[in-house]
């Protein structure tokens, strides 16, 4: 049991160690980093043949529910992790909000329409439907993101996005005519030059994205990874 924990506990520190690098819509930004090392050792002896072990059906089980538990915890604990800082700020923002006597706050309508965006922007993305991106877009990021495409085009690169999802998201600041929210998403994430594919990423990522609202209408103006907030 000892063992197992052991690998466990070295599964977790890699798994927490490792971060992809991603395109997805708007390019995001990202670095990777991971190492690797083993060695090996024996020995032998010339004494009493070795006594071999047998595992009962009960240690079996046992050894099962343990992995389990462990598993979910870790798996608690890294969403909580990821979490930890929205979650903080979705707090100050409400009680500010709170203070402020702010009656224009809909925080359910405001996480349906960043849902619906996220989804549309992703794809257009995806299909180069610069029309979508359009109607979603602040001019000057509209102008950006154009650019960035157009310029794939030209280097003959594409950014294939599929089983696109939104695990999470919350707003985390409000201004006058302005919002902050918190995304976390999933997705497959390809990029291909030619007929190559060069990168191919399915890990959970963390941005927060700025809308600006103009005439009850809100555009996407600005994205932020996870390190840049």
């Amino acid at each position: 049991m000892k063992k197992l924990m052991r690998c466990l506990f070295i599964v977790c520190i890699l798994c927490f160690s490792i971060s992809p690098v991603y395109a997805r819509a708007g390019g995001g930004g990202g670095g990777s980093s991971g190492g690797g090392g083993g060695g090996s050792g024996g020995s032998s002896s010339h004494g009493s043949p070795p006594v071999r072990r047998t595992t009962s059906p009960r240690d079996y089980v046992s050894g099962i529910i343990t992995v389990s538990f462990v598993s979910y915890g870790f798996s608690y604990m890294e969403k909580y992790r990821r979490r930890y800082k929205a979650i903080s700020m979705h707090k100050d923002m409400k009680k500010e909000l709170k203070e402020k006597n702010n009656a224009f706050f809909e925080e359910m309508k405001m996480n349906r329409e960043v849902t619906h965006y996220y989804y549309a922007i992703q794809n257009a993305w995806s299909d180069k439907d610069m029309d979508t991106l359009k109607q979603c877009l602040s001019p000057s990021l509209y102008d950006q993101w154009k650019t960035k495409l157009n310029w794939w085009e030209y280097e003959g690169i594409r950014n294939e996005l599929s089983d696109i999802r939104l695990l999470k998201t919350m707003v985390v600041e409000v201004g006058d005519d302005y919002f902050w929210s918190y995304i976390e998403g999933k997705m497959r994430d390809r990029m291909i030059k030619g007929n190559e594919v060069t990168q191919d990423n399915k890990e959970i990522f963390i941005e927060y994205w700025r809308f600006i609202v103009e005439e009850d209408r809100i555009y996407l103006d600005e994205i932020r990874q996870e390190n840049e907030v």
